[in-house]
């Protein structure tokens, strides 16, 4: 669900302690159990997450596989094994069954329903997820700490009613099915929710994609035309050396030289010419926004460096991402760069030891960032209720485990490195 992989050593300590736990306080571990994933997202696997991630991820696997026990009678067996200690080879058998066959019936039920868990994961890092997160951690939080005790407590297997009386007729609430509609629909609900916003979110990012694409290829045309011009200038250039040449002038070649050769390399130092390097960018998606982003950075007038000496392939991650992740990174540097006394900006890209390095390096007003708070939901240098873009980044690096950012500041110059 989270997409985060847990090791053989990890998961073989985690299940011995959950078996100890079990076999020492049977009784206890009805309750307990639901919070058996919290120490091991917290302990074991230590994810860069958001409190409402840690919600999600260690509650809702217990919510589901405890209505899919109680709706197919499977938490009968384990409550005979459990709490009444019948562990004969028959129920624990039984009970082992069709537990693992909840793998199946989920398997199902993800490809019926299309569900992505990775779709549904956008709700925490998208603005249009609060309300959903709430609603959904709400109603984690709701089965986990009040509806499964009462179940528990009461020895119902697959029901728990509230009667009310109104008058001569009484009304019935089951909380356990009322609560298996609510948890499943809410899941469909999202997924399709996420899907809906990421499908526009990618149609955003195509339109932006030609758009900038666009703007490249007009900056390397004027480019090129300005190369022709520089051509036909040195072919006068020439001809002015050669009737030097042939008049023995040697005065005359020397003020060519001084008035016209020395100087005539200097116009292609302009940071412009830098971002044709992006030519070596094999993906068009990376190119185009970089191009984009680059070329407004030009246009303020930051002093730009860009290196990308060799062709290279985007990052072995999804394109949508690689493309967000960029965006927010040039984004920020532009806008911090643009405050700082010397403004500047360096973008490198290339491949070390089968290893692709991306760095984003630029100048800022503040002589050191605090680098550890930038990355929270809200919190940002630039001021209150900022700060969203590398959240989201922070949020989008968690579903890649073998992908690292390094994150620096120091005597006025910020640096980002990602390596993947």
């Amino acid at each position: 669900m989270s997409q985060i992989r847990v090791t053989w050593k990890q998961s073989t300590l985690f299940v011995f302690l959950c078996t100890a736990l079990s076999v020492g306080l049977p009784w206890l571990v009805t309750y307990l159990f639901p919070f058996f994933l919290l120490p091991l997202v917290i302990f074991f696997l230590k994810p860069n997450w958001t409190k409402a991630q840690y919600i999600f991820y260690s509650f809702s696997p217990f919510v589901l596989l405890d209505l899919y026990q109680r709706l197919t009678n499977v938490y009968e067996a384990k409550y005979w094994i459990l709490v009444k200690g019948e562990m004969t080879w028959e129920l624990t058998l039984f009970y082992v069954a069709f537990t693992l066959f909840f793998l199946l019936v989920g398997y199902l039920v993800k490809t019926i329903f299309r569900l992505e868990f990775k779709n549904v994961s956008a709700i925490f890092r998208y603005s249009f997820g609060k309300r959903a997160r709430i609603a959904i951690n709400g109603s984690l939080l709701l089965y986990t700490l009040v509806l499964n005790p009462l179940f528990v407590a009461s020895g119902k297997e697959d029901s728990f009613k509230l009667i009310f009386g109104i008058g001569n007729s009484e009304l019935s609430l089951d909380l356990f099915l009322t609560s298996v509609y609510l948890f499943v629909g809410s899941l469909i609900y999202f997924n399709y929710k996420s899907k809906e916003y990421l499908n526009q979110e990618l149609e955003r990012s195509k339109d932006q994609q030609l758009s900038s694409l666009s703007s490249y290829v007009s900056h390397v045309e004027s480019l090129y035309k300005e190369l022709r011009s520089f051509r036909h200038d040195y072919t006068n250039v020439l001809t002015s050396f050669n009737e030097a040449f042939q008049r023995d002038d040697l005065a005359m070649a020397k003020g060519i030289y001084q008035d016209v050769v020395a100087q005539s390399d200097r116009q292609f130092y302009d940071s412009k010419y830098d971002i044709a390097n992006l030519t070596n960018l094999n993906n068009p998606a990376m190119k185009s926004i970089c191009s984009a982003k680059l070329m407004e950075a030009n246009a303020k007038g930051l002093d730009l460096t860009v290196e990308v000496a060799e062709p290279i392939l985007a990052p072995n991650m999804d394109l949508l991402d690689v493309v967000t992740i960029l965006s927010i990174f040039l984004d920020n540097a532009i806008e911090a760069a643009e405050k700082a006394e010397h403004p500047s900006l360096s973008f490198a890209y290339f491949e070390e030891n089968q290893q692709k390095i991306l760095i984003i390096e630029n100048t800022t007003q503040e002589a050191k960032i605090n680098t550890k708070t930038i990355f929270d939901y809200g919190k940002s240098s630039k001021g209150d209720e900022r700060g969203i873009g590398l959240a989201n980044v922070r949020d989008i690096l968690a579903k890649y485990p073998t992908v690292h950012l390094t994150t620096s500041s120091h005597q006025h110059v910020f640096r980002q490195e990602l390596r993947c």
